[in-house]
């Protein structure tokens, strides 16, 4: 496992997008990238959760410079 801060941004299924951060990400035995995902406050997931990466609904912010 290995602790980041990295600003993403997140699609839930019902097409609705919300910001968060990453604060961990793993790799399990088959392979598989999961992250530990925060959202904002007031959001339908506020408390951390692992879900498996899908870089189709957890964009990557950029976290330093623009």
């Amino acid at each position: 496992m290995r602790w980041v801060y990295q600003p993403v941004e997140v699609q839930y299924p019902d097409g609705e997008w919300t910001l968060g951060r990453i604060t961990a990400w793993w790799t399990d035995g088959a392979g598989e990238l999961w992250c530990r995902l925060r959202t904002l406050p007031g959001s339908a997931s506020a408390c951390p959760q692992w879900l498996r990466y899908d870089p189709e609904s957890i964009l990557l912010l950029p976290s330093t410079g623009i």
